[in-house]
């Protein structure tokens, strides 16, 4: 890990096997930020909310039970999507008022943004949140508008500086110059990638960048709302049809660790147990842990 770098969870992981709590506050922050970022992007605020207070008390309760850090991450993403799972699976779109949006209802506050955008951006936008698009329009859209995927995502924080200019909309993530490693994220809010293992792994990774939690997080009422096909007019879409909609990806499969030791990859753990001098502050740092999740909650939540 570099100088001043964020430590990894993993990191965080044998910190806190080792007895230190000030680890398994940290840890504990991490998991919660980052299982209330796929709770809000798949369920919405309201409805993942039992979800992911039931992930994160599962989580407290069986950490004691990993044994390597490698297998920490996987094991905390199944987790989530279990309770994902009971409670219905991803939501297909909605207009969800909540603290960030002042409760005023998000797909108000997108069509008085839409003006400070341009209509090649709005269109942009309108097809990507379309399901019933191709994929293959989409992609031919944004290569002659800039790039795919990158004029996608060049668009969504296009929006996202709109709607801070114009309503106020608290976001903290709105880069002017995005970082191009981030250029599935659209993708990934339209629940349109290619499979359940490709969103799975992509969520794997948001816990590697806090950061990209947050954003994901404070856009999730808003990329719900644009599912609705609030800019739908400015696409070319098909004809009306009665035919369902595409069901959402199936849950990623729990995916096999990284041996990279990086801190944008899992720290593979080959230490034996911690020994039975350690396990009273293994069972203490969880209760801690829980802890500090339930305040976390309620500061998210409340």
């Amino acid at each position: 890990m570099g100088e001043g770098a964020e430590p990894t969870a993993q990191q965080l992981f044998k910190q806190w096997q080792s007895g230190d709590p000030r680890a398994g506050q940290a840890m504990a922050q991490k998991f919660t930020d980052w299982f209330y970022a796929i709770t809000a992007v798949r369920l919405g605020d309201a409805a993942g909310r039992p979800p992911l207070e039931r992930a994160c008390q599962t989580f407290a309760q069986g950490i004691t039970g990993v044994a390597r850090s490698g297998e920490l991450v996987p094991w905390a993403h199944s987790l989530v999507l279990n309770e994902i799972e009971s409670a219905g699976g991803r939501i297909e779109g909605g207009d969800f008022p909540n603290a960030l949006t002042g409760n005023r209802a998000p797909s108000l506050l997108l069509r008085r943004a839409r003006k400070l955008l341009t209509e090649p951006q709005v269109e942009l936008l309108a097809l990507t949140f379309d399901e019933r698009v191709p994929l293959a329009k989409l992609e031919a859209r944004a290569e002659a508008l800039g790039g795919w995927p990158h004029a996608i995502l060049d668009a969504r924080y296009a929006l996202k500086r709109a709607l801070r200019k114009s309503e106020g909309v608290n976001f903290a993530v709105a880069p002017e110059a995005p970082d191009l490693d981030r250029a599935p994220l659209p993708l990934y809010e339209a629940c349109r990638m290619a499979s359940g293992a490709e969103e799975g792994s992509f969520e794997q990774w948001l816990l590697t960048d806090l950061d990209l939690c947050r954003d994901v997080a404070e856009f999730a009422t808003f990329a719900h709302a644009l599912r609705t096909g609030i800019y739908s007019e400015a696409a070319e879409a098909p004809a009306p049809s009665s035919a369902p909609k595409r069901a959402a990806p199936a849950p990623a499969p729990r995916a096999a660790p990284d041996p990279d030791d990086s801190p944008l990859g899992p720290v593979v753990d080959e230490r034996p147990p911690p020994p039975r001098a350690l396990m009273g502050l293994v069972v203490g740092g969880v209760l801690f842990v829980l802890a500090i999740i339930v305040a976390v909650l309620q500061g998210y939540l409340g």
